[in-house]
């Protein structure tokens, strides 16, 4: 190959010269028109049937969700459903367990709030040192007879602070043990 050629070999890499990048190259690169191999051909598979679909002979390791544990599960099958502006990624592992307990005990959970930033703490009517702005407490609803899920809750050490609104939802942390 010339030096001003597109593609230069260096050990047997291929190198990409600053001219292929800037746009003066071929209109279309077929396989082993000259490249020396580079661009593959292209490659076509069917799709599984619908009754092979959890087969991982013909799936690859992509995950089951099926097989997926408590929380990660229950969200997935939409047992437990999110708001977008509720993220659970921060929140500690023990509280989203006990979030998972609650819905495969009593039914599907809808968690509305879990981090917030002081302005939007200060919005909610949060208070002031709240551990929301930490990420360490989460607020959820659950259809089920809100006494019976205080119950549960008050005997999950897990809990901290626990508390119900009026407007039905829940609020727990894994601050102190306490209620207000």
């Amino acid at each position: 190959m010339s030096t001003d050629s597109r593609i230069r070999r260096l050990s047997g890499v291929a190198i990409i010269t600053g001219a292929f990048l800037a746009g003066s190259f071929p209109a279309a690169l077929k396989a082993d028109d000259g490249d020396g191999g580079i661009v593959p051909p292209a490659q076509y598979a069917s799709l599984p049937a619908n009754d092979r679909l959890d087969d991982a002979d013909v799936t690859g390791s992509l995950p089951d969700t099926k097989a997926l544990s408590g929380f990660a599960s229950l969200v997935a099958h939409g047992t437990i459903t999110l708001r977008d502006t509720a993220p659970t990624d921060c929140i500690p592992g023990h509280l989203r367990e006990v979030v998972a307990s609650v819905a495969e005990k009593f039914g599907p959970v809808s968690v509305e709030s879990t981090h917030r930033s002081r302005g939007r703490n200060r919005r909610a009517g949060g208070a002031r040192h709240s551990l929301h702005l930490a990420c360490r407490a989460v607020d959820f609803r659950v259809r089920a007879r809100a006494r019976g899920v205080m119950a549960y809750l008050r005997g999950l050490p897990q809990v901290g602070g626990l508390k119900i609104y009026r407007n039905g939802i829940i609020h727990i942390d894994n601050g102190e043990r306490r209620s207000w």
